[in-house]
């Protein structure tokens, strides 16, 4: 299966280089896909995107090559590291010695400021998905293995994910999922439900499919043959960080059952990938004011062809897997992408 961003372990001696930096924080794997770091570790740097792109770096340790939050390392240049500057005995100058010692007494013994209140955790909707899974520990959104889960077993109805639920209900689950809580959902509010998931994905910051690769998925959607679409298709998926990739293969193993349930739901992979085209991709060039009404109907168009082509070709994409075994072990992680 294809993995993202990912070498093989026997060719990660080959992996270049672009910088080096030592460890301050430590972090341990998630997944297979990430690298343990103990503070005082060496690791080379392979890739460090803008922390708005993503907080997740990769990098190599000795063999091991994976990827890390950057925040646990520094980075070494010519300078020593201000951290280890810091950490060091400051030379008293012989004739303010005195002075100096008497002054950093004066100091201790003022009273401290009282400790600032810790800011409080941030929500759920409108987060990085990186952090986000970073911080709950998940390979997927818990918000999307709840909804898919209640979807799959209750919500093979006519018309799910194309009509919309109460807007009071959806406040109602979304404060309950912002709060870190697995609300009990209801048969009654099942477009509720499906609506919500929806907005989860349309509140990112950086789309699922990311801005940054819209080219990409656009050019592989828009190949003259099939083969062609699929060779790009994997290709421009492969290039998705780790946390964008697990989640989208579980959303489309999703979306996927539900369209072989069409003849019940009559939402196919193209009616689904209607719905949920602009919740997924969006370009910079979609954000801006002056985006002429032509324009934008042709975005609405290649948004829905690369969704339609990733849930009609999942197996192909991801590998011939069950969405019930993609989901089993519900509060932990997903099977590891092998």
């Amino acid at each position: 299966m294809w993995k993202p961003q990912l070498e093989r372990v026997e060719s990660s001696v080959n992996v270049p280089s672009i910088a080096a930096a030592h460890v301050i924080k430590s972090h341990v794997a998630q997944g297979p896909d990430e690298l343990s770091l103990e503070v005082g570790d060496l690791v080379c740097i392979v890739a460090m995107p803008p922390k708005e792109l993503s907080p997740w770096w990769r990098g190599k340790r000795g063999f091991e090559v994976g990827i890390f939050p950057g925040e646990c390392v520094e980075l070494i240049s010519r300078k020593v590291p201000e951290s280890l500057i810091n950490s060091l005995p400051k030379p008293v100058p012989k004739k303010r010695g005195k002075l100096n010692t008497f002054l950093r007494s004066v100091v201790k013994a003022r009273p401290r400021r009282a400790k600032q209140p810790e800011p409080e955790k941030e929500g759920v909707f409108g987060c990085d998905l990186g952090e986000h899974l970073l911080r709950s520990g998940r390979d997927v959104p818990q918000v999307l293995q709840s909804c898919a889960q209640f979807i799959e077993e209750h919500g093979v109805v006519q018309g799910i994910y194309r009509l919309s639920g109460m807007a009071s209900r959806i406040q109602r689950l979304r404060h309950e999922f912002d709060m870190e809580q697995v609300p009990e959902l209801s048969v009654r509010e099942l477009h509720s439900v499906s609506s919500l998931c929806k907005l989860y994905f349309r509140e990112l910051p950086n789309p699922l499919l990311t801005e940054q690769l819209y080219a990409k998925f656009s050019d592989a959607a828009g190949a003259a043959t099939e083969e062609e679409r699929v060779f790009r298709m994997k290709d421009a998926i492969q290039q998705l960080p780790a946390p964008h990739y697990r989640t989208l293969e579980y959303l489309m193993r999703h979306l996927a059952s539900l369209a072989g349930n069409c003849s019940i739901t009559n939402m196919d992979a193209h009616n689904l990938a209607i719905v949920w085209a602009p919740n997924l991709l969006r370009s910079q060039q979609s954000q801006s004011a002056c985006t002429s009404e032509g324009a934008a109907c042709l975005e609405v168009q290649t948004q829905s062809a690369v969704v339609e082509f990733l849930i009609s070709h999942t197996d192909i994409l991801f590998g011939s897997r069950s969405t019930s075994a993609l989901g089993e072990g519900a509060g932990e992680h997903l099977p590891p992408l092998v």
